[in-house]
């Protein structure tokens, strides 16, 4: 305690000297300036100068009393921790996968493999599958574009370019959205939950009822026109619908299904399909699809055409099951009413990255049937049915490897087999 009072003494002494004399200075000069009376005496006046000393001596020592004890009741605060250094800024480079500009996304898909047995062809072959642009743009907070150019092989080994979709979209919310432009159809379920790349659907190849219309299907499955769609306020049963206005599709066996730029007639195709997703049973879709349009063949006739569709289906991270039936109603103005039938379940599970798969498709339609039973039309449908039974192993979410068979009866021949393998992707 002693060398710190002496240590304080001695930091304050300098302070309190300086001091001192700035006191005695003013007060001196204070005591100056004040006229003295003309009756004091010099000896008077010495001693109000020592009283006025003797005081200021005592402010002096009061001050520096009230120093010293300030100075040891408060101790000197720490010195301040040093800020600590910056974290090191660590460089990342930013990639956006598949991202070609500011609105525009890219993908591709294809598909290539090898073919064996009669269900195939007349020989053993490796094939080009197809390869597939796909583009999304967004074009602002509700509108958006969506492009896809196809190329695929022909039996003729000719490879050929299509525009697959184009179409504008504009989405208000949830409830409501509007597209215009080509489109793949809201036929049943199958048509638009996969649409071209083989790589998202577990099999190789479709449904026989849900083969495109530009590869020898019978069912109007590409087209023009306007669509809306949205949610259906439902609660818990999660409903929702698509409403569709198109041309329609075109007949003749040098005809292209899709009407591009001109519709053969007046009328328009329209189609509804309702769907329910309950909250309660994740994975699970069932509904209907209601499709109707005047078709002009080539006698000209008007023939009304109707097609119903119901479907169940059931996906999950282990398990698939799909199921569909319809029925396709052609009547002309006076005659008969025809009715071609079509159905098809498949079934698979996963093994870790192992999916084996079970499908049979059935389709049967009468062999006067003024469109499918007409080969000026298009290729008879006539009975076509049987198993596809195949195994899919999934290297990553970007490539798998599927191999497949398939027996399949039809009206006129007996039933053919076949095996392929196919390696499908998306990047």
């Amino acid at each position: 305690m002693r060398e710190t009072m002496k240590n304080i003494f001695r930091k304050f002494l300098p302070v309190q000297i300086v001091g001192f004399a700035i006191l005695i200075a003013l007060s001196w000069t204070a005591f100056a300036q004040q006229p003295a009376p003309a009756t004091a005496s010099q000896g008077e006046i010495n001693q109000q100068l020592l009283d006025r000393i003797a005081e200021l001596e005592k402010e002096v020592k009061q001050l520096r009393q009230a120093t010293n004890q300030s100075s040891i009741q408060t101790p000197t605060p720490p010195a301040p921790a040093p800020a600590p250094l910056p974290e090191p800024v660590a460089i990342v480079e930013i990639t956006q996968a598949n991202v070609v500009a500011d609105r525009l996304k890219l993908n591709f898909f294809g598909d290539t493999g090898y073919q064996i047995g009669h269900f195939y062809g007349p020989a053993n072959t490796f094939e080009f599958g197809e390869f597939d642009m796909f583009a999304t743009a967004r074009l602002s907070e509700h509108v958006s574009a969506l492009g896809e150019i196809l190329f695929t092989s022909s039996t003729d080994n000719s490879v050929g370019v299509d525009v697959e979709r184009l179409l504008l979209k504009y989405r208000a919310d949830d409830y409501f959205a509007a597209s215009i432009g080509r489109i793949h159809t809201d036929i049943g379920y199958y048509n638009t939950a996969f649409h071209r790349g083989d790589y998202f659907q577990t099999t190789i190849g479709r449904p026989v009822m849900y083969e495109f219309d530009d590869q020898g299907g019978f069912l109007p499955l590409q087209d023009l026109g306007v669509v809306l769609e949205g949610k259906v306020p439902s609660g818990k049963l999660g409903l929702n619908y698509v409403f569709e206005v198109t041309n329609g599709r075109a007949y003749g066996i040098n005809a292209e299904p899709a009407q591009n730029s001109t519709d053969g007639n007046n009328s328009k195709a329209v189609n509804l399909n309702m769907s329910a997703k309950p909250e309660w049973v994740p994975g699970l879709a069932v509904g209907f699809s209601v499709r109707h349009d005047y078709l002009s063949d080539v006698n000209n006739l008007r023939v009304s055409e109707t097609i119903p569709v119901f479907y169940a289906v059931y996906n999950s991270a282990k398990y698939e099951w799909l199921n569909e039936a319809m029925v396709v109603r052609h009547a002309r103005p006076v005659g008969p009413v025809y009715h071609t039938t079509a159905f098809y379940t498949q079934f698979s599970r996963r093994f870790g990255a192992y999916r084996p798969y079970f499908r049979y498709s059935y389709v049967n339609a009468p062999e006067n049937d003024p469109i499918y039973g007409d080969p000026t039309e298009i290729q008879e449908v006539g009975r076509v049915n049987g198993p596809t039974v195949g195994m899919r192993y999934d290297f990553n979410d970007h490539a798998a490897f599927k191999l497949q068979y398939d027996r399949e009866g039809t009206t006129d021949t007996k039933s053919i087999n076949g095996g392929s393998g196919q390696f499908a992707f998306t990047f």
